[in-house]
């Protein structure tokens, strides 16, 4: 580089700073102003409180950030303020400051630790936030910005997994950009797909799991384009109870992310009035479970050699910063991380800008914007004969489907780009009334691209594949609603609001795929001579709500609130052209009754009702939809699908009641009972021939499910002292469901139980959802002189007399119930504890109980002769011959035989009987575990720092180093390796069931913070 272009680049970077500065580090100064100035500590400890926000009540954009030490100081025009210090896990403080002109006003803030987080506002639905003291619902918020600070998180799942009562978040698989699953309580109806409504400041997001081509089950999540260093906070509404206004698709409850928005700058003494931020993380994913001979039979070594240890890089800076009428906050973040086995990968470069405006003292506007690019890797696994793990499990030799270089060779990639965008105006054209309208768009497109090189041999493929999906995805969000506040009486509140909601889906799909190419150097998808197939997909949903909110709040103790929703959509049918969701919620302070010990300083009940539902599928609602077909006589169309006109959502209602306390300000409790019934659950019936609408089956509203659990969060902080402090959490959880119906054919006669596409997980009345309901084998069959001839299986009424009483086994089915895929039980710990100000170590672990998962790797090992439990007792039971030289059959066993009729022999004739892949039962294994999910040690370097005198080091505000690890331990009933995973992706009926599924990694993480 020239000395030229080297000064003309530095010119250019100063000129940038100086604009920068000249934009958003100019604020009016009035021609007399005063200044406040003071200190922000932990009123327990006395440690300085670096960050934390100074702010002037009612005074869009007034105030200052503290600096490493805790200070602030800020100008403002001469008069009285009410002034408040809100730092993240501290209750807030406001006091009153009287200014004069020419003077430094003094104030300084000792902020209480808000041990139990009831006195942070959330959202608490559509057209409302309350502190959660006063929420009249179960409303759970994840301080996503204090998490990530503390340690790295891949994606959203992480951050939210053991987090929240009630609520689990699991990936699928290992595959580093995969697919994730909510189950939300009990997991809401029988429709849709289960999963929440994802809001990203205010904007509706895709959270679908994108397969195009498939790779044996797995398919790439859309929320792993989120980055979590982007996220400042996350709010659950866990049921129809606290979303009913969200309206229909709200059923499985809403999730609610805020970004992180711009900060104050550091005031009148301030170098610079803006924050610059940066982290930098090396790490490494690892094998979690090694395989051995129980796990993997003769072929241990070679599927543990598929594995390799996978680099994860990642680099985030942000800029952060404001005056009285612009903040802004910016931040780009880019990760790379490889996967353990090769071929899958994640490269994700994400740019967010955040702003906003106050043009006036009535008037804020804000922007939010984030581009993301995200390049994903998937590997051939699961259901899948060119997997690694496929080759290496099944045998008891190697690479029988597909030649180890020839699953090398196969390249599956994804590559994302998305939008996110939002604009929101909030104008106060009078006193306490607020009006706002936002508008935002979530657009991403999507391409996969698949290779099978032509000078391998792959099943099914011709001289090489080339396929290649294409996703665009358009949706956008708008909401226009209104607030007013007045007080109707002595010691009455009350707050009415109205809006109305839209959302605006289009979706476009396009697949194409050939084979039969030439050479392999040659890979344009114009270049193969063998056509396979092609389509394209076009959908377009169309939403829209009109809500309505009024609340009251006597004497900061009585609590209620009521609305509705009236939604309208695309997918309901024409002769039910909109639907009806009610809501009502109340709660109680009790703590503020004089007869309550004040040992409580919180002691809420409170209790909700609300409905919400799952639309129809997209062409549900159209009478005939017809298809294009081709035959002898041209072109022409078809009937494809048969739809109903009167088909409307599910309904699912949920009534919630629970209890708030905090004990001494140490301790704080959520109890929380909830019961949901879902109504109007979607199922098809065929219809007659004589109708001559046989195309396909007739979607009804008919199938019901019941659903209740018990939710329990505690923390406490029971040492809180300047050289210790230690935080602890515990969240459980309990659910159970019942199917009640799936609805009665014409005549009467009930509908047949769904199943998945595997006979295995089904939706049945009297079982739980999803249940594994399968044949039962009761043990092995012997001839007239003991020696085992079979397997013994089925449901009799001798045998399963009291299964049978109890609805879990049925004689005409010939099945039984064999456990869920989802646990009954399951919760979490956590503990936080701080040494000597600067030391920090943070834990979680993670359980579940009454959980089942089916081991179809194992009945295939069993199928395929690789299964070392199967071998060894047929050994022993003399099943394993050969013919010799003579061509006589010998015993070719290591183990001496058992006698049959021995009691020896019986019994490793049932075992050996047990072991059958012919029976699917055989195979569900109990899978409760317990996990150490998140360890940390981190040092803060911010004292150290202060006490430094380096000028190098005199603009750093807060530094810090730490040592993270995740999934670092479990212990489980299962006798595979990994009981999270499922073999079919997130979405699908089938759960529980690990087929050559990929094992989630072992992650270790060294992480540099700075911020100046």
């Amino acid at each position: 580089m020239s000395f030229l272009t080297a000064s003309a680049r530095r010119g250019a970077w100063s000129g940038a700073l100086a604009l920068l500065l000249a934009l958003f580090g100019a604020a009016p100064v009035a021609a007399q102003t005063g200044t406040i100035a003071g200190q922000v500590i932990d009123a327990a400890t006395g440690d300085p409180l670096p960050t934390a926000a100074v702010t002037v009540v009612d005074q869009a954009g007034v105030g200052a950030a503290t600096d490493i030490s805790g200070n602030f100081e800020f100008a403002i025009a001469p008069g009285t303020y009410s002034v408040q210090a809100v730092f993240t896990g501290y209750e807030r403080q406001t006091n009153e400051v009287t200014v004069t002109a020419g003077q430094r006003t003094v104030v300084n803030f000792g902020l209480e630790t808000d041990v139990t987080g009831l006195e942070e506002v959330v959202v608490t639905g559509a057209l409302s936030e309350r502190s959660l003291s006063r929420s009249e619902v179960a409303v759970s918020r994840i301080n996503a910005a204090a998490l990530t600070d503390v340690q790295p998180y891949s994606d959203v799942n992480q951050l939210l997994n053991g987090k929240v009562a009630g609520v689990s978040v699991q990936p699928s698989s290992g595959n580093v950009g995969g697919g994730i699953r909510f189950n939300v309580r009990g997991g809401g109806g029988l429709n849709g797909n289960g999963q929440p409504l994802i809001y990203v400041d205010g904007i509706r997001v895709d959270n679908d799991q994108i397969e195009g081509y498939a790779v044996g089950g797995q398919g790439i999540g859309a929320l792993s384009n989120l980055a979590p260093d982007d996220i400042a906070s996350i709010d659950v509404l866990k049921g129809p109870a606290a979303a009913a206004l969200y309206g229909t698709d709200a059923s499985n409850g809403v999730v609610l992310i805020t970004t992180k928005k711009g900060q104050l700058g550091g005031g009148v003494n301030a170098s610079a009035p803006f924050q610059v931020t940066y982290s930098g993380v090396t790490g490494v994913n690892t094998q979690q479970f090694e395989y051995d001979r129980l796990t993997a039979g003769e072929t241990a070594d070679d599927a543990n050699a598929v594995f390799q240890d996978g680099g994860i890089e990642q680099h985030t800076i942000g800029v952060s910063g404001g005056s009285q009428t612009v903040r802004y906050f910016t931040q780009f973040d880019y990760r790379d991380e490889d996967g353990i086995v090769f071929g899958n990968f994640q490269n994700r470069r994400n740019l967010r800008a955040n702003f906003e405006a106050f043009p006036a003292p009535n008037l804020q506007l804000s922007v939010n914007s984030a581009f993301a690019f995200n390049t994903v890797g998937q590997p051939q696994n699961d259901n899948n004969i060119f997997g690694y793990l496929g080759n290496t499990l099944l045998f008891p030799f190697s690479y029988a489907f597909t030649d180890s270089a020839a699953v090398r060779a196969v390249d599956t990639g994804y590559k994302t780009t998305q939008f996110l965008g939002s604009f929101e105006a909030r104008y106060t054209p009078v006193r306490n009334l607020s009006l706002r309208a936002q508008v935002g768009i979530d657009a991403a497109d999507t391409r996969q691209d698949q290779t099978f090189p032509a000078n391998f041999s792959y099943s099914g493929t011709t001289n090489g594949e080339r396929d290649v999906y294409t996703r665009e995805n358009d949706q956008i969000t708008f909401t226009v609603d209104g607030t007013y506040r007045y007080r109707p009486m002595t010691d009455l509140n009350a707050t009415t609001s109205i809006g109305v909601q839209g959302f605006d889906q289009r979706r476009r799909t396009f697949f194409f795929g050939i084979q039969d190419f030439a050479t392999s150097l040659i890979t344009d998808a114009g270049a193969g001579a063998a056509y396979q197939s092609a389509g394209e997909f076009f959908n377009n949903l169309r939403q829209i709500g009109l809500i309505a909110n009024q609340s009251f709040d006597y004497q900061d103790t009585y609590f209620l609130s009521f609305g509705f929703r009236n939604d309208y959509a695309s997918t309901i049918g024409e002769e039910s052209p909109s639907i009806f969701y009610p809501q009502v919620r109340g709660a109680v302070r009790l703590d503020r009754y004089d007869a309550v010990p004040s040992l409580f300083s919180i002691l809420k009940l409170r209790a909700a009702y609300g409905e919400s539902g799952q639309l129809p599928g997209n062409f549900d609602g159209i009478p005939v939809l017809y298809s294009a077909e081709v035959g002898g006589d041209g072109a022409g169309a078809t009937p494809a699908l048969i739809g109903n006109a009167a088909i409307q959502p599910e309904r699912v209602s949920e009534f919630e009641t629970g209890i708030d306390l905090e004990l001494a300000d140490r301790v704080g409790v959520e109890f929380t009972y909830y019961n949901q019934t879902a109504t109007e659950s979607i199922f098809e019936r065929q219809l007659a021939p004589s109708t001559g609408l046989v195309a396909s089956g007739v979607p009804f509203n008919v199938g019901e499910i019941d659903l209740q659990g018990l939710e329990l969060a505690i923390n406490a902080t029971p040492i809180a002292t300047r050289n210790v402090t230690l935080d602890l959490g515990i969240i459980a959880a309990y659910q159970t469901n019942e199917v009640v119906s799936v609805g009665t054919d014409e005549a009467g006669n009930e509908l047949p139980a769904l199943y998945d596409g595997f006979d295995l997980n089904v939706i049945k009345p009297g079982l739980p959802r999803a249940a594994f309901y399968t044949r039962p084998v009761n043990g092995a069959t012997f001839d007239a002189d003991g020696v085992y001839t079979g397997v013994d299986a089925g449901v009799t009424e001798e045998l399963y007399a009291d299964e049978i009483a109890a609805g879990e086994c049925s004689v005409e089915d010939n099945r039984c119930l064999f456990g869920t895929p989802y646990p009954e039980y399951n919760g979490s710990f956590t503990a936080s504890l701080r040494l000597f100000r600067d030391f920090t170590f943070y834990a979680l672990a993670d359980w579940a109980t009454g959980l089942s998962v089916f081991n179809n790797t194992d009945l295939f090992r069993s199928d395929f002769g690789n299964y070392a439990q199967r071998n060894d007792l047929a050994d022993q039971l003399g099943l394993t011959t050969e013919f010799d030289d003579d061509g006589n059959v010998v015993d070719a066993g290591d183990l001496p035989d058992l006698t049959p009729g021995t009691e020896e022999y019986i019994d490793a004739a049932n075992a050996y009987a047990r072991t059958s892949g012919t029976y699917d039962a055989n195979f569900i294994r109990e899978a409760d575990y317990l996990k150490l999910r998140e360890l940390t040690v981190r040092y803060d370097l911010g004292r150290f720092i202060a006490q430094t005198n380096a000028p190098v080091l005199g603009s750093v505000r807060t530094a810090s180093v730490a040592f993270s690890a995740r999934n670092l331990f479990q212990t489980s009933l299962y006798d595979g390796l990994d009981p999270e995973v499922n073999f079919d992706g997130s979405r699908s009926l089938s759960r529980g069931q690990d087929f050559l599924t990929l094992q989630n990694p072992r992650q270790y993480y060294l992480t540099l913070t700075l911020g100046i």
